[in-house]
């Protein structure tokens, strides 16, 4: 019948092609009805150094990367070996590997899984077309793993055709042919590694990124100014051309200083406006989000988080912007702070963020992280969406004040020109009219009216998703929550039943719906990628958990893997 999953890894020097095998494979096993998940491991460097595309292909969905790999691809062992501690192997793995690359790293060794021999690349090619388009061993070796994984032929041919694109004649005849011998080759290899039949259904190929793009423009998201920074680059690569088709506009900004009041300029035009970032960009957007909380603007600003402080590690995951997102700045300045709990709610959260910064006039920081964010899924289509929500222009019928304090706190923000709506975004302490003023009752009276406006926020059933009723909770945010579900779930095959509560608001706190879901719960383990344990003090901060909670933070960039969960809470019993 097959086995149910798949793990595989193609690994290689940065150059030799193994996002591209793994693009190629996974794109075939979707079009063939798996589920999928690829992550991408890479070093800083534009090119060279190492890199890994880590592939999961099952007959369920996905969540988290496995506790170890079946099947390890070694394009080249170009430093290779630095991905050892990421790449988990054990005995059971099957290590493919040309002889012509080399000695197998020692640190790979030590696994003691199964080295096969294999050689790659096309050994009919000429030498001026090894010259002229090189060897295609990626491409090669994809074909020798669909052919292992008993992928349909055509779906591979079909893929690497989508691959491709529009590149030349010869280039697509040379690589066509050269996932055929890699399918041939393979088909003389005794290794038992076929899938079982999938039950194909409509799905969608998208990463995190892309997802929070996407919900984006559907929450109306019309303008877009930004600075590169791994690992959010590729999402505006994604949303650029997109945006234009909707009618938006897209700047690249000289830094992310101008990029933050850029968005905020828009926003004050009446365009919804997002800038996308990473940790570093964050912290000198700070001074900015002041201006947008005291001025009450709307902006979504996208933090896919990597590995800190400073630049840190750029390509991996980690989740140690908490604090910064939520307290972030000088003064109290208040802002939504919201986390997708998975590939697929990343569609979900990136609209709802737009929809909460319109309508309530406020700063929406969206923390997904590299993990989610660069992590492409084969997915269930998810037909829900947040009920749409739009900023509130309608003059009043008595003297119009832009920061009235009143009874209620969202106010009216009339788009530029309308007659007898003049308003001035100021940042300055000031008045019901917006103008400065530096009287204490002024002051107390607009520091008041911006924390009456999250207080009566009500996220309603989506402050977040709960799973299982067990006596032993697991809190946990972002591309945790998976590894989290999947290791209550082999908890509760062995006898001991365990919830998952995963926040996708972390601030304001959703106390009582918290507390609704903690309810019973005799052990919390609060579960982060950070060493400072930034979540699990916040929860403490706000009564959000009791003080016997217990905190698993460590930092990355490795990711949490169901394993490692599963041995933690048996170490603590």
């Amino acid at each position: 019948m097959g086995r149910s999953s798949l793990a595989i890894v193609f690994a290689g020097s940065g150059g030799a092609g193994a996002m591209t095998a793994g693009e190629l494979f996974l794109r075939a096993a979707a079009t063939a009805g798996y589920y999928g998940s690829m992550n991408r491991l890479f070093g800083p460097q534009v090119r060279g150094g190492e890199s890994a595309a880590l592939l999961q292909i099952s007959n369920l969905p996905i969540t988290c990367q496995p506790d170890n790999f079946d099947l390890f691809v070694a394009l080249d062992w170009h430093k290779v070996d630095q991905f050892a501690a990421e790449i988990p192997l054990t005995e059971n793995s099957i290590i493919l590997a040309d002889p012509q690359s080399g000695p197998v790293p020692q640190n790979v060794a030590r696994s003691k899984a199964r080295i096969v021999s294999f050689k790659m690349g096309d050994p009919e090619a000429t030498p001026l077309e090894r010259a002229l388009h090189g060897k295609h061993t990626n491409v090669f070796a994809a074909g020798a793993v669909g052919c292992l994984a008993g992928i349909d032929p055509a779906k591979m041919r079909a893929a690497l055709s989508t691959v491709l694109g529009s590149k030349a004649a010869d280039v697509q005849r040379l690589n066509a042919a050269s996932l055929e011998k890699g399918a041939a080759a393979a088909a003389t290899l005794a290794l038992d590694l076929d899938l079982a039949p999938p039950k194909p259904a409509p799905r969608w190929l998208l990463t995190g990124n892309q997802a929070i793009a996407m919900g984006s423009l559907r929450g109306g998201v019309r303008f877009v100014s930004c600075y590169p920074i791994t690992p959010a680059t590729d999402l505006v690569e994604w949303l650029a051309p997109r945006l234009q088709q909707l009618g938006g506009k897209l700047v690249l900004a000289e830094d992310e200083l101008a990029a933050i009041n850029m968005v905020l300029g828009a926003s004050f035009g009446g365009v919804p406006a997002m800038t996308v970032t990473s940790g570093p960009g964050l912290s000198l957007m700070v001074e900015a989000i002041g201006l947008a909380v005291a001025a009450e603007v709307p902006a979504v600003i996208i933090d896919v988080m990597r590995s800190g402080p400073s630049t840190g590690i750029p390509s991996k995951t980690e989740q140690s912007d908490v604090n910064l997102a939520i307290y972030g700045g000088h003064g109290d300045a208040p802002r939504i702070v919201l986390a997708p709990t998975s590939v697929r709610d990343c569609l979900f959260t990136g609209e709802w963020a737009v929809y909460l910064a319109e309508s309530l006039q406020t700063p929406v920081i969206v923390l997904s992280d590299q993990a989610l964010g660069q992590a492409h899924q084969v997915i269930d289509p998810k037909p829900d969406r947040p009920p749409p929500l739009a900023r509130r222009i309608e003059l009043p019928a008595s003297k119009f004040k832009r920061y009235a304090t009143d009874s209620d706190p969202v106010t009216a923000m009339p788009p530029p020109g309308t007659p007898h709506g003049q308003w001035v975004g100021e940042g300055l302490t000031h008045n019901e009219f917006g103008i400065p003023v530096s009287g204490a009752a002024a002051h107390a009276a607009q520091l008041n009216k911006r924390a009456r406006k999250l207080a009566q926020f009500d996220p309603g059933a989506w402050w977040g998703d709960v799973w299982g009723d067990g006596d032993t909770a697991i809190l946990t945010f972002g591309s945790g929550a998976g590894a989290a579900l999947e290791a209550a779930v082999a908890l509760g095959a062995a006898g001991s039943p365990t919830r998952v509560v995963a926040l996708r608001v972390l601030s304001p706190l959703p106390l009582a719906a918290l507390a609704t879901s903690l309810k019973g719960a005799r052990r919390i383990i609060v579960m982060e990628q950070n060493q400072g344990a930034q979540l699990y003090h916040h929860l403490l901060a706000h009564n959000a958990i009791p003080p016997t909670a217990d905190s698993m933070a460590r930092p990355g960039p490795l990711p949490f893997r169901r394993a490692e969960i599963i041995a933690r809470l048996a170490a603590q019993v």
